[in-house]
């Protein structure tokens, strides 16, 4: 009895961390480019045309996505306000939700210990949870595949021990086999409305392996074919309406997703700026999977393959399977972004609790256990990350003037020390306890670091200061012109200086890219196009006040140019951009 108030006090002591890391300065940090510029932006765009079945961006169709994300995101804002909490709050709640997911998995495989650990690890480990207050699709699509595996293995358990059973008892459990199934189509279909087939692909490759595993159990095999031919009309039901109506509203829409995004993102001839190596996600999960990722190496070995039990090798497969699956999936699509194999974390962090940390485990063979050192690599990581932060910021960014910058340093290289020496005879759990709090600590200090450099960050800085001295100094008969580059974010911080009735002027920019590579764009921004620095010099020259947001350098170049305007006026700097006013 005690032991069972201990289990409950731990699962709400572990919601609570898990509610309080994900929600810690969920708002403190303005919206990065170009990323969450663009997605908050058409989530706002939403609200203000009333349009729900197209994404707009910059006030034009933008087909790139599936639009799950952006009504989540225009949902929280339509309730919450136009701000950044609103806008991440989504994120947090599809991060609790993908360990919740993982915790579940864990806990069949496992038992409750396991599914302890494994919320710990997904939790502290270190691309899950940037994902998770990193506005993209990504962590959405990562709790559907999640939900959709955990359900299929829920429905493979149910046909487990029934050779015996009388006909009723295998009749209720064919019933729950096919809720599971279906719970599980209609999982991917929330993540193929998020992010298009890949939400698919990896849930039916784990599938695949767990039946290839079972091959020899005829009855799982004929069911498998069943779930499928009954989940497919329930995955179509759900998916099918946006994309029919979609196809009415947008002409040629569906052929630029299938063969601009799908196909392309495959191929590779669509993207700019995104090509790796073959091995480019094995770093990315080196250092995403921080600081559990050096115990990767170690999760399949021949000796513990052997050691386990029957029932849990099927789990093993089925993880093991999302695991490699997704990994050789996006190595062999030629587009790369870290984020891309997000979804395979719940899996390493369920891997990872169940080999170590499950409930029934006894003393692993001396060729499959790691050796004791690298359990304190485990606990030390952290702390070097702690000392790399700092010194990154200060290096790379130039922040000198941090308070924290000394003490953080030193209390990392003392406290590293102190438990490199003290780890020596710590067993494995207390080694991964310690490794876990100061990974969140970590991650908690870089929460509330990041807005330090969020205007330093290159391409990936905020446009907030831009915005709001834009949306302060504008008045109803301004223009606006952007200039150099689209900055993507800029309408979320300036409306109303920009609205679909005060649309600006664009010129100076790469037209294939967003948002003018989506089918028929070009010629919707016609009319705003300024065809070369000519054209912006008119307009700067002519009647009306024109506002100019621009990449840095290009209020010196147009002062050079317009010797006789003498309005001409910097009014602030951004990071890598200007706002200047012609009079």
């Amino acid at each position: 009895m005690f032991g069972d108030r201990l289990a409950v006090h731990a699962r709400w002591l572990l919601l609570g961390l898990a509610v309080f890391s994900l929600f810690f300065l969920l708002g403190g940090r303005s919206l990065n480019e170009p990323d969450e510029g663009r997605y908050a932006e058409i989530a706002r765009e939403m609200l203000e045309t009333g349009d729900w079945l197209v994404p707009h961006f910059w006030y034009a169709p933008h087909l790139d996505k599936p639009p799950l994300a952006y009504w989540a995101v225009a949902a929280s804002m339509s309730v919450f306000g136009q701000n950044e909490w609103a806008v991440r709050l989504p994120l947090a709640l599809a991060g609790l939700s993908g360990l919740w997911a993982a915790y579940l998995l864990a806990v069949a495989l496992g038992g409750p210990r396991a599914g302890r650990w494994t919320v710990l690890i997904l939790l502290s480990s270190l691309l899950y949870f940037v994902m998770a207050r990193m506005l993209t699709p990504d962590i959405f699509l990562t709790q559907f595949v999640a939900w959709a595996i955990y359900f299929f293995w829920r429905g493979w358990q149910s046909l487990g021990g029934l050779e015996q059973a009388d006909e009723s008892v295998r009749a209720r459990a064919g019933r729950r086999f096919f809720l599971w199934h279906l719970a599980a189509w209609a999982a991917m279909a929330g993540g193929f409305l998020t992010k298009g087939p890949i939400a698919v692909i990896i849930p039916l490759l784990a599938l695949a392996g767990l039946g290839i595993y079972g091959r020899k159990d005829s009855v799982r095999w004929k069911l498998l074919v069943l779930g499928g031919a009954a989940g497919l009309p329930v995955f179509a039901l759900i998916i099918a309406p946006w994309f029919a109506l979609l196809a009415q509203a947008v002409p040629a829409a569906l052929d630029y997703m299938v063969f601009g995004q799908v196909i392309g993102h495959t191929l590779g001839t669509t993207i700019k700026n995104r090509q790796g190596s073959p091995l480019y996600f094995v770093a990315i999960l080196a250092v995403g999977f921080l600081p559990w990722s050096v115990l990767v190496g170690w999760l399949w070995r021949r000796a513990h393959w052997r050691g386990l039990a029957p029932e849990r090798r099927a789990g093993w497969v089925l993880a093991s399977v999302w695991v490699l699956g997704t990994v050789t999936i996006f190595t062999l699509i030629k587009s790369k972004l870290p984020a891309y194999i997000l979804p395979l974390f719940p899996a390493l962090a369920v891997l990872t609790a169940v080999r170590w940390f499950a409930e029934g485990n006894g003393a692993e063979p001396e060729n499959a256990a790691p050796p004791a050192w690298l359990w304190r690599v485990v606990l030390v990581g952290p702390l070097l990350v702690t000392i790399a932060v700092p010194l990154a910021l200060r290096g790379l960014f130039q922040v000198t003037d941090s308070p924290w910058f000394w003490p953080q340093l030193t209390a990392a290289v003392l406290l590293g020390a102190v438990l490199g020496w003290r780890g020596r005879t710590w067993e494995p759990a207390r080694c991964a306890g310690w490794a876990a709090a100061l990974s969140l600590l970590n991650l908690l200090l870089l929460a509330t670091q990041a807005p330090a450099v969020e205007t330093a960050l290159k391409s990936n800085q905020t446009l907030k200061p831009l915005g709001l001295a834009l949306r302060r100094e504008w008045r109803a008969g301004d223009r606006v012109v952007c200039w150099g580059r689209l900055p993507q974010g800029l309408p979320f911080y300036a409306y109303p200086a920009i609205s679909a009735i005060n649309r600006p002027y664009l010129g100076g920019m790469a037209l294939n890219h967003v948002p003018f590579e989506s089918t028929g764009n070009p010629e919707r921004f016609h009319d705003w196009m300024l065809p070369d620095a000519a054209a912006l010099d008119r307009l700067l020259t002519g009647p009306g006040r024109i506002w100019v947001v621009a990449t840095a350098g290009t209020f010196a170049q147009v002062q050079a140019r317009l010797t006789q305007t003498t309005g001409l006026r910097e009014v602030t700097r951004a990071g890598r951009w200007e706002l200047f006013v012609n009079r």
